[in-house]
């Protein structure tokens, strides 16, 4: 699985966590909005927790840069 595929399971992932939502519906959403199949899914979710981990902090690292871009309104 590449590396950016992993990254979007893992923002979704903790989308669906904050959000409180089911295993079911964590599962078919990663697959729709990260357009991969069941397998790859299931793959992502037996990744180690320590890689999960630190997939998730790379994009909690990502989500903090972006928000603290300071834009120039035109």
């Amino acid at each position: 699985m590449k590396y950016i595929t992993k990254l979007k399971l893992a923002a979704m992932h903790q989308l669906c966590d904050v959000e409180d939502r089911s295993t079911e519906f964590m599962i078919q959403y990663l697959q729709d909005t990260c357009k991969v199949d069941l397998d790859t899914v299931m793959e992502y979710l037996t990744l180690p927790q320590q890689e999960k981990n630190t997939l998730r902090r790379e994009v909690n690292g990502f989500m903090e840069m972006f928000e603290n871009i300071e834009y120039e309104e035109d």
